[in-house]
């Protein structure tokens, strides 16, 4: 399984992505991940529609997971988000984060 995470907007306009093999990470990292993607209910979520105002500095999501079988891409942002969405939007900004930190 495969997530590929974009999130661009905020403050800076800035723009981070990462892409996860879930494969090659950890066991625990991740079962992690797997349960997020559960709990979202990640492959029935539709794309959220842009906001009617959008947020300033608010951030836009693009989420695709892919496994043998299906793709699944779900776009988002910070006020339209499905709150069982928000704790896989919070792991992924952090492991794109420490990602960004780690290349410079």
């Amino acid at each position: 399984m495969q997530i590929i995470y974009e999130r661009s907007g905020g403050i800076m306009g800035l723009k981070s992505s990462l892409t996860i093999d879930l494969n090659e990470l950890p066991l625990d990292q991740a079962g992690t991940l797997r349960r997020l993607l559960d709990e979202a209910n990640f492959f029935s979520l539709t794309e959220q529609p842009p906001p009617t105002r959008p947020s300033p500095d608010g951030f836009q999501y693009t989420i695709t997971v892919k496994t043998e079988t299906i793709s699944h891409t779900v776009r988002t942002s910070d006020t339209t988000a499905p709150h069982e969405l928000h704790p896989l939007l919070q792991e992924l900004s952090q492991r794109a984060g420490t990602q960004r930190r780690l290349k410079a």
